[in-house]
This record gives C-alpha cells, sequence and structure tokens, in this order.
C-alpha cells in the first residue's frame, strides 16, 4: 500500500511539474504576439484582459462560457472587459447595440441570450427596431429608453474607439484576448480556446512581476 501512495506522489508531481514546463514554454511570436502598438487602457493601475467578441461568433460564444468561471478566479489586480470587433457596417450595429446595453447596466444579464439569438434563433438583431422588439421581449426593456441610449454620444463615441481597436490591433478574426493593451491572444497561434485562458494566466502573471505586484495575487476580487 506504501509503494501505491508512493507511485502516486510521484505521478503528482510529474503532473504538477509538466504544468510548469507548459506554461514557460509560451513564447513571444508562438503563443502569443507583441503588438505593434500598444492599446489605450481603461485603468492603467489594473492588469487589463479585454476579450474581443462578435455576437455572430460561434467560438467567442464558446469562450465567453468558458470565462465564466475563469473570471471568478481572477484577483483584484485584474480587470475584464469586452470589446465588440468592427469589420463593416453588421459588425457596427453589434457594437452600438452593445455599448447601449453596456449603459444601461444590462451588458452582462444580456450576453448570452444575444449570442443565442443570433447564433441559434436566426436573429440579425442589425437594426434598432429589431433590437427594441428583442430586448423589449426578452427584458422589458422600453423602447423609448432604448432609443435614448443608443443613439447617444457616449456610445457612438464607444463605437469608435472599438473600431479604433479593432484596427490598431491588426485583427482578422475572433475571438481574441488582448492583455495588458500589448499582447495579443488568438484560437490559432495558441492552439484552441482552452490554451487561450492557458497564456492569458501566463502574461498575467508575466506582467504582474513586472508591475511588481505579486503580492495583490492573493488579493481576491469581492463578490
Amino acid at each position: 500500500m506504501h509503494k501505491l501512495w508512493h507511485i502516486f506522489f510521484i505521478f503528482l508531481a510529474l503532473w504538477a511539474l509538466s504544468g510548469i514546463a507548459t506554461a514557460a514554454s509560451f513564447k513571444e511570436g508562438v503563443d502569443y504576439k507583441l503588438l505593434k502598438q500598444p492599446l489605450p487602457l481603461s485603468q492603467t493601475d489594473k492588469i487589463e484582459v479585454n476579450t474581443i467578441f462578435w455576437y455572430g461568433c460561434p467560438h467567442c460564444f464558446d469562450l465567453a462560457k468558458m470565462q465564466v468561471n475563469w473570471k471568478k478566479r481572477q484577483p483584484s489586480d485584474v480587470l475584464t472587459v469586452e470589446t465588440p470587433v468592427i469589420f463593416g457596417r453588421p459588425w457596427q450595429a453589434h457594437a452600438q447595440l452593445f455599448y447601449a446595453l453596456e449603459e444601461m447596466g444590462l451588458q452582462e444579464r444580456t450576453l448570452f441570450k444575444l449570442f443565442d439569438a443570433v447564433q441559434n434563433q436566426g436573429k440579425r438583431l442589425d437594426n434598432e427596431k429589431d433590437m427594441q422588439v428583442f430586448l423589449k421581449e426578452h427584458f422589458d426593456v422600453k423602447p423609448e429608453e432604448f432609443d435614448k441610449v443608443f443613439d447617444s454620444f457616449g456610445v457612438r463615441n464607444q463605437v469608435q474607439k472599438a473600431s479604433a481597436a479593432t484596427r490598431g490591433a491588426q485583427l482578422m478574426g475572433v475571438p481574441a484576448i488582448i492583455v495588458s493593451g500589448r499582447y495579443l491572444i488568438d484560437p490559432q497561434m495558441a492552439g484552441g480556446l482552452e490554451n487561450m485562458l492557458n497564456i492569458t494566466d501566463f502574461l498575467i502573471e508575466k506582467i504582474r512581476k513586472e508591475k511588481g505586484s505579486g503580492g495583490k495575487s492573493a488579493d481576491k476580487k469581492a463578490g
């Protein structure tokens, strides 16, 4: 029996070491890339993890599901944000929808429902009227309240920033994760969605060490 336990602990040790080796093997230019020009950050005192997505992207939906528990594990020095990608007019409409909902405090509540509506229910939601009908039916949002925010200066300004971020990062597809405005992770380089999060963890720790804020890693997010 003691021999079995000995073998078991050896296995655990080897498994842990393999995890460390995998993390240590993430390389710039291979698993992720450094942006030529850093993107502006929401808060400079945080390590920003920016997920670039589109409601019509199945892999974005899958990644968002995986990020639910991942986000809960992040310490207080990590800020997670989302940016809707803008490759053209249909994407711009969805970006405007996203920022309108964010302004109304409904972005998190509506996210998965919108993914499902666009991808599985055949709802394009690429014009304001269809958006109003959908939000009224599912979230009891009054059309006039949505209209006021949808066409607001603040929302349009955010859409312009999202468009600039799409161009600045030279994105060719989504999902993508940009860490600290500097490092770009995509599914192709990462080798899959799950590894995107592993590389994100690796880069968070790398930046944390650079910032000299390693002590914050034990300080979990409130709530």
